[in-house]
């Protein structure tokens, strides 16, 4: 993604605190328990979690993102615009029930009807998913959930897609290295998928992985020979975005 500064998230409106109901349904119920949990421990969570819980509140109340991408100059808003823009056409009771998720999945002690608080084996930290037998299911939302078999299925039935950018402007090694998942981003590797391919705003998964704070990813893209002179649209290079001193060493 664009790029993920620490950012305080002093405007607490922006990851849905201090928003009324829209309505009574049970989804909004849970949504609005999730909404004034967060308000509780906003102190204590990181900055990705604070940014994929602004994509989702921003996606549940407004839709797909249609906003331009801010400037160069405005990181921390970059940031939060690739956070909206990474969720697509999700519509927004998935967007909803991806922040119930994302809520329950980081608060492991909070619980939605005080009998359990375990977030669906299905969850993962970027995007909600439809079951894995549903046809609705792209292989972007395999990648997000982390299932390595479905992702295996897809190469070999479709392997001149994998270099493809999708509707959103992203390949697959792109949300591999957004989402942190090594093991799939080693299998598209070895599948063929270019190191160096660049999304449309000229980024490569190595600007994902190192401003994701993926550590794992950027050695692993740095034992591919990655090129880490690559700079994107807005003349940044990887390490320009670096999420923590590690992978900015490591990049230097």
């Amino acid at each position: 993604m664009a790029s993920s500064p620490e950012d305080d998230f002093s405007d607490l409106k922006e990851i849905g605190i201090d928003v009324v109901e829209a309505n009574e349904t049970l989804l909004a119920r849970k949504f609005g328990k999730c909404l004034k949990h967060v308000q509780t421990v906003v102190a204590s969570l990181d900055n990705r979690t604070l940014l994929r819980l602004y994509g989702f509140y921003k996606q549940s109340v407004e839709g797909p993102c249609s906003i331009p991408k801010p400037g160069w100059y405005d990181l921390k808003g970059q940031s939060k615009w690739q956070a909206w823009k990474m969720l697509g056409d999700l519509d927004k009771a998935q967007a909803m029930e991806g922040y119930i998720q994302l809520t329950l999945a980081t608060c492991p002690d909070f619980s939605l009807d005080g009998t359990s608080s375990k977030a669906p084996s299905w969850v993962a930290v970027s995007a909600p998913i439809p079951e894995a037998n549903s046809s609705a299911a792209t292989i972007s939302d395999h990648i997000r959930s982390g299932d390595l078999d479905q992702v295996a299925a897809y190469l070999k039935h479709n392997p001149s897609n994998i270099n493809r950018l999708d509707s959103n402007g992203l390949g697959l090694i792109h949300y591999a290295a957004d989402i942190g998942d090594s093991r799939i981003l080693e299998l598209l590797l070895k599948g063929g998928c270019q190191v160096n391919l660049q999304d449309s705003e000229g980024q490569t998964a190595l600007h994902y992985a190192s401003s994701c704070g993926n550590l794992g990813c950027v050695q692993l893209l740095l034992d591919y020979k990655v090129d880490c002179s690559v700079r994107d649209s807005e003349g940044s290079l990887a390490v320009d975005l670096a999420e923590n001193d590690r992978i900015r060493h490591l990049l230097e």
